[in-house]
């Protein structure tokens, strides 16, 4: 049986969680592929494989790649080649998806046959992998099940010493979106700035997180709706000043037309609002303030708009220049194409 299909079906946990328990007990394969959408799992795993394999400090023989600007002769040399002082090494190809066809081709031939001093790991976090039939591959999903994201950021909360309540929880989440690395990241500021006692409520999700930042990138996105170029250069210069990283700013705007196009696709098939508002887990005065941008736009104005923020991702990740060019450059872009 193919060694996917055995993961699938052996155990009812996590990708990540069994991704995790084969390390901790030494069980290290020589070829991974990470799928899902949680990059904040995705790089726990990775921690803990470099930790396992290489310890804490070895960065000369852990090498990552960029799908979008990979070669495969180049990925297959450097998993290929003996590592440096050491008896092993990883190589990583981050947006393995983008990987042309042709490159990928070139990696088959090494799936059967890979290196016993290495493990590589192809991060696939859009679309689906390739079916690849070598049981040297073990494959891992990174995605996180609606119903688990409420109990895994009450995880994260207690790993910070701290508790969250019920309402606080969907609170965070109905802000941030289900993004396991921005709702860790509140976190961690809510740990450092909120008021004293352990246990987080929905009063200090209001002051240290939607005040401090939120309400900014809400202006950002209601201008982006509006279509008020002037209203979103400010709030994006605000965003700048307050130290906002660009990608920050770009994925909870990725999020926010994201459920804008769920939202809409349940509202034309005439979803029950109690349905509605579980599978979007909003209250109903955040789906009202919601509603308001689905009269704003088309399936094809946010087939545009999400494609040029995918496109800013893409650009933000590989790009020499100052990350914050490739953000104005998207207002002007989403703003000319809604002329």
């Amino acid at each position: 049986m193919p060694i996917n299909k055995m993961n699938q079906k052996k155990s009812s946990k996590s990708g990540y969680d069994e991704f995790i328990d084969k390390v901790t007990n030494g069980d290290i394969n020589p070829v991974y592929i990470f799928t899902g959408d949680q990059s904040h799992l995705i790089d726990k795993a990775l921690s803990a494989l470099k930790a396992k394999v290489l310890g804490a400090q070895d960065d000369m023989n852990y090498i990552v790649f960029h799908g979008e600007a990979a070669a495969g002769e180049e990925i297959l040399e450097n998993a290929s080649t003996m590592p440096m002082f050491s008896s092993k090494k990883i190589v990583v190809v981050r947006n393995a998806d983008k990987l042309k066809a042709k490159e990928l081709a070139v990696l088959e031939p090494y799936f059967e046959s890979p290196s016993p001093s290495a493990s590589l790991v192809l991060i696939f976090t859009e679309g689906k992998a390739p079916k690849i039939k070598s049981k040297k591959v073990q494959k891992f999903n990174f995605t996180v099940g609606k119903d688990n994201t409420a109990s895994l950021l009450r995880d994260e909360a207690q790993k910070l010493g701290l508790t969250i309540s019920p309402r606080a929880t969907q609170t965070l989440i109905s802000l941030v979106g289900e993004d396991l690395k921005e709702l860790h990241n509140e976190l961690v500021k809510l740990s450092i700035y909120r008021s004293e006692g352990k246990t987080i409520e929905t009063e200090d999700i209001e002051k240290h997180t939607r005040r401090a930042k939120f309400g900014d990138i809400f202006t950002l996105i209601n201008a982006i709706s509006k279509k008020n170029k002037r209203e979103a250069q400010k709030a994006l210069l605000d965003l700048e000043a307050q130290g906002e990283e660009p990608l920050s700013v770009l994925s909870r705007l990725i999020w926010r037309f994201r459920l804008i196009w769920k939202a809409k696709e349940l509202t034309d098939n005439k979803t029950p609002k109690a349905d509605l508002l579980k599978e979007l887990k909003m209250s109903p005065g955040a789906f009202y303030y919601l509603s308001q941008d689905l009269k704003k736009y088309s399936y094809q104005d946010i087939a545009r708009t999400m494609k040029l923020l995918l496109e800013c991702d893409k650009k933000l990740k590989i790009s020499y220049v100052p990350r914050n060019f490739h953000l104005t450059k998207l207002m002007t872009e989403l703003f000319s194409q809604s002329k």
